[in-house]
C-alpha cells in the first residue's frame, strides 16, 4: 500500500511539476478565452463585467506561467491568489446569480442533469472558496503546514474532477446550444486554469519544505 502511494505521489510530482504541463495549460487557457467571449455575446450570457473578467484572467494567467517559468515565488504567491479570486468571483456571480435567476422548472424538465449541473456548480463555487482560504492559512501560519498543503492540493484535484464532470453534462442540458458552448468552454478554460495553479501549488510546497529543511 505504502509503494502505491509513493508511485502516485510522484506521478502527481512529474505531471505538475513539468514545465511542459504548465506551458500546455497557460496556453490553452489563453487560446480559449475569445472562444469564451463569441459564445458568451453570441448567446449573452457574457456582460461588460465578464469582459473585464477574462480580461484579467489573460494578465493573471500570463503572470502565473511567466513567474513560474523565472521561479518568482512572491510574484507567484500573488498571480496565484489573484487567479484564485478572479475565478472566485466569476463563478460565485454564475451560480449564485445567473443559474439561481432561472426558474426551478428549466432545470426540473431537463431531468437529472440540470439538477447535477446546478449541484455541481455550487459545490464548485464552496472548494473553491475553501482553496482561497486555505492558500491565505497555507502562507500565514508555519504550523502544520505540510499537513494544509496537502489538504490544498486534494482540493484542487476534487476540483478538477468537478469541472470534468461539468464539461461531461453540459453539451446534454437544455439550453440553447450558443449558451451550452459558451459553458462548456468556459469549464474547459477552468480545467486549464486550475492545472496551472496546481503547477504554482506544488512549486510553492517544494519551496517552503526547502526552506524549512535549511
Amino acid at each position: 500500500m505504502s509503494k502505491i502511494r509513493v508511485s502516485l505521489s510522484n506521478r502527481y510530482k512529474r505531471f505538475f511539476i513539468s514545465e511542459r504541463t504548465a506551458l500546455i495549460s497557460a496556453v490553452m487557457s489563453v487560446l480559449i478565452l475569445p472562444v469564451i467571449y463569441y459564445f458568451g455575446t453570441r448567446s449573452g450570457g457574457i456582460n461588460l463585467a465578464g469582459t473585464y473578467d477574462l480580461l484579467m484572467r489573460l494578465a493573471l494567467i500570463t503572470t502565473l506561467f511567466w513567474s513560474l517559468k523565472k521561479h518568482k515565488l512572491f510574484l507567484m504567491q500573488a498571480a496565484t491568489v489573484g487567479l484564485l479570486f478572479c475565478m472566485l468571483c466569476a463563478q460565485s456571480q454564475y451560480a449564485l446569480g445567473d443559474l439561481a435567476s432561472r426558474d426551478s422548472e428549466t432545470y426540473i424538465t431537463m431531468g437529472l442533469q440540470g439538477f447535477v449541473f446546478l449541484a455541481g456548480e455550487r459545490m464548485i463555487l464552496f472548494i473553491q472558496s475553501f482553496v482561497c482560504v486555505s492558500h491565505f492559512i497555507i502562507h500565514a501560519a508555519r504550523r502544520q503546514e505540510a499537513i494544509r498543503i496537502s489538504v490544498n492540493q486534494v482540493s484542487i484535484i476534487f476540483l478538477l474532477v468537478l469541472v470534468i464532470i461539468q464539461l461531461v453534462i453540459s453539451p446534454i442540458l437544455r439550453f440553447d446550444l450558443q449558451y451550452v458552448l459558451y459553458i462548456w468552454t468556459l469549464h474547459l478554460d477552468e480545467l486549464f486554469i486550475f492545472i496551472l495553479v496546481a503547477c504554482a501549488e506544488l512549486v510553492l510546497m517544494i519551496d517552503q519544505r526547502e526552506i524549512a529543511g535549511a
